[in-house]
């Protein structure tokens, strides 16, 4: 989920469209469609059989559209990996608004100002779009395999790469450069990272770390929740006094210490929170809002 202005957007990963949820009324406004999950289809996207992936494996989101969407303060952004694109929703008038190119298919998209980044998990390389002029104006090769979940703070674009070997890393992108100028490692095919309290945290399954920003150590690693959401993704809450994190129950995880502060009894695949509004995306596909006091 992503929430922005006076909405919430839901990705409907196997149809190829965005819900769009009246923040203050709770109500679906508009179903929009992005991308069309038969051209995944054509492309050999879906496994031979139930044998081809384990459990849990993230060869399961190949078909996905849209695979991942981002806010830019007026605007859903969405990647549309069947044609190679991010596509530009206008939440007014409930329809694509522009689409841009990319050289491969997409992970995740983070967005401050006019720059879109996106991870190309199958190339391994990340791409930076200036979405004023509508194209990929760099692309940063040398990062780590399979860059997945992405986070932009602190000056620098962080990459959380799902590695190989039992290892995983987190790069460090400057920028300004479009270069990895710092790599540190975390755990193998990490779900999320995000940026709270001048760190960075990084999210394995049931497993939370805190990375210092500058020097890449590992200042502490908690327990949190099981994660049940969509093999290879993760969506987490930052609010002003820590981060929710969805699982067999909903939990706000305090920045400092990683201890648990606080405990919603409801199972949610996915979390998103802004001034005060904790959303969660229960397991059966429903959306549910909660006013936080804290």
């Amino acid at each position: 989920m992503t929430l922005g202005g006076p909405w919430a957007f839901v990705p409907n990963m196997g149809d190829g469209t965005i819900s769009e949820i009246d923040r203050a009324s709770g109500k679906t406004t508009a179903t929009i469609r992005v991308g069309d999950p038969q051209t995944l289809l054509d492309q050999g996207c879906n496994p031979g059989s139930e044998h081809a992936y384990y459990y849990g494996s993230w060869g399961w989101r190949k078909c996905d559209t849209p695979f991942a969407i981002a806010w830019d303060g007026s605007a859903v952004w969405a990647l549309d990996n069947g044609l190679r694109q991010l596509v530009q929703v206008d939440p007014v008038r409930h329809r694509t608004a522009d689409r841009i190119s990319l050289p491969g298919t997409g992970w995740a998209i983070a967005i401050t100002g006019s720059t879109a980044w996106v991870s190309g998990y199958a190339d391994h390389v990340l791409y930076e779009v200036d979405l004023g002029s509508g194209r990929v104006v760099a692309t940063v090769l040398n990062l780590d395999l399979r860059p997945a979940s992405l986070a932009v703070a602190g000056g620098a674009v962080w990459v959380a790469c799902a590695g190989s070997e039992g290892v995983g890393y987190l790069d460090r992108i400057d920028p300004a450069t479009a270069r990895v100028v710092a790599r540190y490692p975390i755990g193998w095919y990490s779900d999320d990272v995000i940026a709270d309290a001048g760190a960075m945290f990084v999210r394995t399954g049931g497993v939370v770390s805190r990375v210092n920003a500058g020097t890449g150590a590992s200042e502490w690693t908690r327990s949190g929740p099981g994660f049940l959401g969509r093999p290879g993704i993760d969506a987490l809450g930052v609010a002003p006094n820590g981060f929710w994190l969805g699982g067999s129950s909903t939990e706000r995880m305090d920045s400092a210490t990683g201890q648990i502060v606080e405990t919603v009894p409801i199972a949610s695949a996915a979390v998103a929170y802004d001034r005060g509004e904790l959303w969660l995306l229960e397991l059966d596909g429903s959306v549910a809002e909660l006013k936080m006091t804290t």
